[in-house]
């Protein structure tokens, strides 16, 4: 009997360990991260440049570019975005 409990005592913990603990925002934030995605989501082109320094290297440079070739609708991404965030239970009460 005590190896059972051990064993399902190890197993519920395993099953623990795999939930996935997602951040809780306020309403107003998750707005503006959705808002964020979606303009995003809507680009068809963007791009990127960095300048650093390093003291053993020297000066380095970089730039990117992302073409996006399936441009999604603002809303329709926002939409995705709000619906999964509360699903998740990750908005709370809040503005």
């Amino acid at each position: 009997m005590k190896k059972i409990s051990i064993i399902f005592a190890g197993l519920t913990l395993a099953i623990s360990a795999c939930t996935p603990v997602y951040e809780t925002m306020t309403h107003g934030e998750a707005m503006a991260m959705c808002r964020e995605q979606a303009v995003d989501a809507a680009r068809v082109v963007s791009g990127n440049t960095t300048i650093g320094i390093n003291s053993q290297t020297g000066p380095s440079f970089g730039a990117g570019i992302r073409i996006n070739l399936t441009p999604r609708p603002q809303a329709q991404t926002y939409d995705a975005c709000m619906t999964k965030l509360m699903a998740n239970g990750q908005i709370v009460e809040g503005n």
